[in-house]
């Protein structure tokens, strides 16, 4: 059997040529849903009420951080919230350093009179190629 009938018989013949569909790789993948932290010691409180399950945030690598190699800050805007928590934020730090892309949402506002502490958790999307 030459090639052009072994591919005849697999269906990829001339008029057969099935050219997979990559759409699936631009849809986005969760890979990170926690709380950040930090909280109090930035601007949640300031904006605290322009906030919505939804809205998109900024990260950015705080390469320079002397208490976190792989710290990444979480942004509104101009406003800093916090941070992604130590240990949770390895890989995310070493893809941002790679310029891959991520969009981050606010996925839960807490507000609960018996905590002590509101609460801010985001959700991180990236395209999986």
């Amino acid at each position: 059997m030459n090639r052009l009938d072994f591919f005849r018989t697999l269906g990829l013949g001339t008029t057969g040529l099935i050219i997979p569909n990559t759409t699936w790789s631009q849809k986005p993948v969760k890979i990170y849903d926690n709380y950040i932290k930090g909280l109090t010691h930035y601007q949640f409180g300031k904006i605290r009420s322009e906030l919505a399950v939804g809205q998109e945030l900024v990260l950015n690598r705080e390469i320079n951080n002397q208490y976190d190699s792989f710290a990444v800050e979480v942004y509104f805007g101009s406003y800093k919230l916090g941070y992604l928590a130590a240990y949770e934020n390895i890989a995310i730090a070493n893809m941002l350093e790679q310029r891959v892309s991520f969009k981050a949402f606010v996925s839960k506002l807490t507000s609960n009179p018996d905590q002590v502490f509101d609460g801010l958790a985001i959700e991180i999307y990236t395209n999986i190629v």
